[in-house]
């Protein structure tokens, strides 16, 4: 293992679709180079192959294995009958995991286009050590073995890909970008072989799209759903349709497909946040009648002492919340294979998503508990009561002078994702056989539209929050005035409060931003046959990714906006809002309020029309840390041995390997420097580094008896840093009591450890299995935001970065930067059953079960504080991780009939060690989906069905603190329903 590093002033030249051609071109003719070499007289291909020939054929290496699973477990001959729809799918998916060599759980379409679930996310979370987030109710990112979305790659038709929409600025993979009928398997690859390239410390997801070769016949399948939402109360449609054909001609078989998928949905997400909970003599403590007697006057002088104490913490901004979110998505996908010969197989691919959202968030709240005195917050606010619980926790407050605020804000967003890959497989010989692939990946995300409006009532007087009856949830707010008056409310510039130091006005932000992710992949693979019981396989890879995000402000900056332009009122900028539907409020609280009307105050200041103070840039201060760079160019190649043989008459199975990647790594950020080194202030810096890893892998099959398989895996892994941590963006805000510094570091080694896996399988009868199984990951490598309240000296950045400012060197920040840390140990316990319950009497045949536990333990000493060069540590659980998880389904079919209710558990976990404001952690709290599906086939080829999400409406609970575990944000997002009809032939 080797680091050098080195800072340039260039960054590599910008990719053209020149590039993706060439990448295409010369894999695809390095491999028909090889052909012509050998030049072996191609046969004429037979009608209807064997389908595990075809699987062979394809080069996927989760298809090769399927090769071997044409017989169903426990089937005594070919006679037996088919089974098909879900029954179908779980018995095929359990094949592909007995034959497989490494550990690997799949999940299969029932039929053409028809996925066991409406999202790719919550079909994975089926696969025991797999637990999912989701974001409005559906599955966005998964955790494999409690290891979180920056963990685990995915790979579509053989190609690394990165899907990101939203918020998401890293390696993580969001899985809502696509339509779930756009796949028909996914594998989750939880032990490596070296042939799978490096990446992952918890799981490689392969994500299959249909090919015309995977039936023998022509097919086509239409399928149309209305989609119903119990909280927003929408209809959405929902359709999709598949058409697959194949077809001999004198120079071979050739084979076409194409899928088209399209869907709404509208949701409204609701519920309350606090922002986090301040300490009572933090940001200059509450309103002080000894040093300021008038504008303290009505102060309860023993409800102050207690609320200014710093074992109270209250809410920084109490608020209830709607989202409203609009998406739309869009997929399509081709592919077209063609067979000259037995020995011949190319296959071109082409998967196109969009992705479109439009969020809108209101939110009605005070602001001034999380403001110091220089914006006329906490230090003016009059404590008149307060009720304190035995945590602490300020669980009731009335307070006079406080400052209101309502906010509109619209974030309208797309993804357009899109994929080609050229994939050719050949047989020289019976023994001697090559793959190549060679693919481009674009992932362009793209937010121009991200708007924030602001109005405000300051000086409040009768403001109260009440936590006491109803919980933390569901606070009762009493806002002090009536919030639907216009002449309550102002826009425009600083206000002085009287007898205060003054205050900060609402704000208009306009936030755009675009980020980019690209990969350019070119591989080889050759493998020969040494005998019949070993086969050596090697090959070389070269992939390019490129991260580019962008970000822009306003030039003049947000703050003190101007006063309205003249014959512009509140009333004619603002509008009405009621909200908080479903929601069990208390009584008094306001769902009613006025709210900014952001066309109408775009329009008043010309936001969009070219009024110099609107002006966008993306080297205002604020816009610098948005604009960063990340490339890495991997070169990497392997060698492995498999081998199946006999040992003392027990079957012996598996493969040993190594691998070896070399990386280099360039990051490019916007740094501020002084005047003297730039009279901008301001520097684009680029950082290169390289490094390389040896990663040997080895999975041992033995088979002691017909039904019962031990599997052994060892390895090396390893996992890149995130693109924020490395990309080395240096920000600083100054805003009041959120003040901080951010920084990050191009130097990070990449997250490394070894990897065990030993477990027991029994398949005890056709389509059933009962295992268990233990890992074990010795993490020695790992990276951490440290995050310590310090003074700006510490930081060691020049002071010019707050110069201006009216803040001091001395001045207290809190300071977050990046360090490589030496891990810790990761284990767990896997347990799964599945089973068809055929052997019950009657009617109870027709049942079955899935059901998995998941048990992980992994604690890391985190970096809390570093004080003249004392590193202070404590001990907490990795980051999402879920110690217990559970997934559980029923299902029954009988005939025509198919119903199924699943749901899926998962523990608390970590998602901040430590929290912000003093705090230990954060963290989200345990939660229960649960979902169900009936369907009915009408005719042989009709089919009508039911499904519902969520149907407990089960909440997403954010928190902080591990004692008193303060709510973060409390949301529910609706249950989910899919009315649908299908037909294929």
């Amino acid at each position: 293992m080797s680091r050098r590093g080195h800072a340039v002033r260039s960054v590599w030249g910008g990719s053209s679709m020149r590039k993706v051609r060439s990448y295409l071109l010369s894999a695809t003719a390095l491999g028909l180079a090889g052909i012509a070499f050998h030049a072996p007289a191609f046969a004429q291909a037979t009608s209807g192959g064997d389908p595990a020939g075809e699987a062979v054929q394809s080069g996927d290496p989760a298809a090769g294995e399927a090769a071997d699973a044409a017989e169903p477990a426990g089937a005594e001959d070919s006679g037996e009958i088919v089974v098909t729809g879900f029954r179908g799918s779980l018995e095929r998916a359990l094949n592909l995991k007995r034959n497989s060599n490494a550990v690997v759980d799949t999940i299969v379409a029932e039929d053409i286009a028809k996925f066991p679930d409406n999202n790719l996310a919550e079909s994975i979370a089926r696969v025991p050590g797999v637990t999912i987030t989701r974001d409005g109710g559906e599955g966005r990112n998964i955790s494999v073995r409690g290891l979180g979305a920056e963990f685990t790659r995915v790979r579509i038709n053989g190609i690394e890909a990165q899907a990101t929409t939203g918020s998401n600025r890293g390696r993580g993979f969001d899985f809502n970008v696509f339509a779930s009928e756009l796949f028909n398997q996914i594998d989750v690859r939880k032990t490596p072989s070296a042939s799978v390239e490096e990446g992952s410390l918890g799981a490689t997801v392969d994500l299959h799209t249909a090919r015309p070769f995977d039936s023998k016949r022509n097919v086509l399948a239409v399928s149309a759903q209305a989609g119903y939402n119990d909280l927003s109360k929408q209809v959405d449609p929902r359709f999709a349709v598949l058409g697959s054909a194949r077809w001999e001609t004198g120079v071979g078989e050739f084979g076409v497909s194409a899928s088209l998928a399209y869907s709404e949905k509208t949701t409204l997400q609701n519920g309350v946040s606090t922002v986090g909970w301040q300490q009572g003599n933090a940001d200059g403590g509450f309103c002080n009648p000894a040093t300021r007697p008038v504008l303290c006057a009505g102060t309860n002088l023993p409800a102050y002492n207690v609320a200014s104490q710093a074992t109270t913490r209250y809410p920084r901004f109490l608020r209830y919340q709607d989202y409203n979110l609009e998406t739309k998505r869009t997929g399509v996908t081709g592919s077209l294979q063609w067979r000259p010969g037995p020995q011949t197989l190319l296959t071109f691919d082409a998967l196109f998503s969009k992705f479109k959202g439009v969020r809108n968030e209101r939110q009605l709240e005070s602001i001034s508990l999380s403001r110091p005195a220089s914006t006329g917050g906490k230090p003016e606010v009059v404590v008149r009561d307060l009720e304190v619980d035995e945590n602490g926790t300020a669980v009731y407050m009335a307070l006079d002078n406080v400052d209101i605020r309502s906010e509109n804000y619209i974030d309208k967003y797309d993804t357009t994702f899109q994929q080609y890959t050229v994939h050719l497989e050949h047989e020289f010989s019976d023994r001697f056989s090559m793959s190549v692939l060679g693919g481009y990946v674009n992932n362009d995300f793209d937010n121009f539209y991200d708007l924030i409006a602001q109005m405000d009532r300051q000086n409040v007087d009768g403001y109260s929050y009440d936590m006491r009856e109803t919980g933390m949830n569901f606070p009762a707010i009493n806002y002090g005035f009536d919030v639907t008056n216009p002449a309550n409310w102002y826009i425009g510039p600083v206000v002085t409060a009287a007898g205060g130091t003054g205050a900060s006005g609402p704000d208009i932000r306009l936030r755009p931003n675009w980020n980019d992710n690209t990969y350019r992949t070119a591989q080889i693979d050759l493998s020969y046959k040494l005998n019949d019981n070993l086969t050596l396989s090697g090959g070389l890879q070269h992939k390019h990714y490129d991260f580019d995000a962008r970000g822009q402000r306003f030039a003049a900056g947000e703050t003190n906006i101007p006063a309205l332009p003249a014959g512009t009122t509140v009333a004619g900028v603002t509008e009405l809002y009621c909200g908080y539907d479903g929601l069990p409020l208390p009584a008094g609280t306001d769902r009613c309020w006025l709210t900014p009307n952001l066309d109408a105050i775009a329009s008043a200041y010309g936001v969009f029309s070219g009024n110099p103070r609107f002006a966008l840039s993306a080297t205002s201060p604020s816009a610098r840390g948005d604009n960063r760079t990340v490339g890495e160019r991997d070169t990497g190649g392997y060698i492995q041995l498999a081998f199946n043989f006999e040992l003392a008459g027990m079957p012996v199975r598996g493969d040993i390997g190594y691998r070896r990647v070399h990386t280099r790594q360039q990051s490019g950020f916007y740094a501020t420097v002084p005047t003297t080194v730039n009279p901008s202030g301001f520097e684009w810096t680029t950082v290169g580094r390289s490094y390389d890893d040896d990663l040997p892998s080895m999975n041992l099959v033995l088979e002691p008896s017909r039904d019962v398989l031990l599997r052994f895996g060892a390895a090396k892994v390893m996992a890149r840093p995130g693109l924020a941590s490395i990309s080395a963006a240096t920000n600083v805000s100054v805003a009041g009591a959120s003040r901080s510094v951010s920084t990050g570091n191009p130097f990070l080694e990449p997250y490394r450890a070894t990897t065990f896996d030993v477990a027991a399988e029994w398949y005890p009868a056709r389509g059933s299995i009962l295992s268990a199984g233990l890992f074990y990951k010795d993490i020695s490598t790992y990276v951490q935001n440290v995050t310590v309240q310090g003074t700006f000296a510490s930081t060691g950045l020049p002071d010019s970065l707050i110069a201006g400012t009216g803040l001091t060197p001395a001045d207290q920040f809190q300071i977050s930067n990046v360090i490589n840390t030496p891990g810790g140990p990761l284990k767990g316990l896997e347990l799964n059953l599945q089973q068809a319950l055929t052997f019950l009497p009657g009617f109870l045949a027709n049942f079955g079960v899935l059901a998995n536990y998941t048990y992980v333990d992994a604690d890391i000493d985190y970096i809390t504080s570093t004080t003249n060069g004392s590193v202070v540590t404590v001990t907490q659980p990795l980051l999402n991780l879920s110690k217990n998880a559970f997934n559980a389904t029923v299902y029954y079919e009988d005939g025509p009939f198919q119903a199924r209710v699943s749901a899926n558990y998962r523990d608390n976990y970590l998602t901040s060690v430590p929290a912000g404001f003093n705090t230990d952690v954060g963290g989200s709290k345990s939660s229960t989906y649960v979902d169900a599906s009936i369907s009915y086939r009408i005719f042989d080829n009709l089919t009508l069905s039911l499904e519902g999400i969520n149907l407990t409406n089960e909440p997403t609970i954010s928190y902080t603190d591990s004692v008193a575990q303060r709510v973060g944000d409390y949301f529910q997002s609706g249950r989910q329903f899919y009315a649908g009809v299908r037909y294929s032939f």
